[in-house]
């Protein structure tokens, strides 16, 4: 009986610069790269792991008959489904966010088919017979740009999107693809740092993509109310369209200007669902939705990978890690990660 377990042995090449950004991820092809670098259990969080399971995933190469011949293929889907914990919080949220679309017109689905085509065939451009090529992601930019310009809606907490299984399936491998490649760059950058209370950095699923949801909390709850009691100069039966000017527009200018994202958070939600909550529940409210959208929306996950897609291009340090100083990297670096994945490790995994 074949034993179910996957080594896997990839190298990260990153570019010279302020910080090291990666350029490409290459499974080895020989073996004697397992014996120069030996197998070892996986990293704590997993990370080395499930950068390898994704790419094994992603990789339309590697789905062929001839390259699956030594590798056990169902066990890395069934390893990668078990070891990464993004899929089942997403699923957890779902329920929550199925609920507030039924209560909102959703995108046209032709547009998100047309997304879809337009997604896939960038994406493969980058994919190459033994790994990514991270630096031809960037063209992706460019259709996240038209998709919200077809929409005409930003893909901050936008609820209305609806992709097919697949694809969806794609979106959620390549967002650990990427997650938890920075995690590996993290790994490196920390194992290098004199003093880890002032420069180590770390990677978080949540304050990475919104880092300050408690303020939008507030300057949401504030909007609100500003709508709600501005209503009768702005909406039924204005006495005075010179009172419109005077109180509202101002005032409505200033907050999309000082509390954009609040504000665009009020639009996006039903006001029916906003007006069936009091005060302390509409606060709750404001904070969990924005969890929800991030973790369990088709839009909040385009949102974290399109994020990760401009930390690769312009370095992490200008996305996610801008407290670090960067340092000079003269020369490129390769990261050689090598690990073993085993039948026990994916079972134990299942049964906590």
């Amino acid at each position: 009986m074949k034993h179910k377990g996957l080594r896997l042995g990839f190298d990260v090449s990153m570019a010279k610069g302020a910080t090291m950004k990666p350029q490409k991820v290459q499974f080895w092809s020989d073996e004697n790269s397992f014996q120069k670098f030996k197998p070892h259990a996986p990293f704590k969080y997993m990370s080395d792991a499930l950068v390898g399971l994704s790419l094994v995933k992603l990789n339309s190469y590697i789905k062929s008959p001839l390259a699956t011949k030594n590798m056990n293929y169902p066990f890395a889907m069934e390893a990668w489904k078990t070891l990464d914990p993004h899929v089942e919080i997403y699923e957890r949220s779902q329920q929550r966010v199925r609920s507030l679309q039924s209560l909102i017109a959703v995108t046209d689905p032709k547009i998100c088919t047309l997304f879809e085509e337009h997604f896939n065939e960038t994406f493969e451009m980058a994919i190459t017979p033994s790994g990514i090529d991270l630096t031809a992601l960037g063209p992706l930019l460019e259709t996240f740009s038209w998709f919200e310009n077809k929409t005409e809606s930003p893909l901050l907490y936008n609820f209305g999107l609806n992709f097919s299984k697949p694809f969806m399936d794609k979106l959620h491998t390549l967002y650990s693809f990427l997650y938890n490649l920075r995690s590996l760059v993290a790994i490196d950058h920390n194992a290098h740092v004199q003093d880890a209370s002032h420069e180590a950095v770390k990677v978080d699923a949540v304050t990475d993509y919104l880092p300050r949801v408690e303020y939008v909390v507030n300057d949401a709850l504030l909007y609100w109310n500003f709508k709600r009691f501005s209503e009768p100069f702005t909406g039924r039966g204005t006495p005075d369209s010179r009172v419109e000017k005077l109180f509202a527009s101002p005032m409505e200018k200033a907050f999309q200007k000082y509390s954009h994202n609040a504000c665009h958070l009020v639009h996006n939600l039903p006001k029916s669902f906003i007006t069936s909550l009091n005060p302390v529940e509409l606060e709750e409210a404001f904070y969990l939705v924005q969890i929800d959208w991030l973790l369990g929306s088709p839009a909040g996950l385009l949102f974290k990978i399109r994020e990760e897609i401009f930390a690769l291009q312009n370095g992490y340090e200008k996305i996610f890690w801008k407290d670090i100083e960067p340092k000079s990297h003269n020369k490129p670096v390769a990261l050689h990660l090598s690990c073993e994945v085993s039948e026990e490790l994916v079972h134990g995994v299942k049964a906590a």
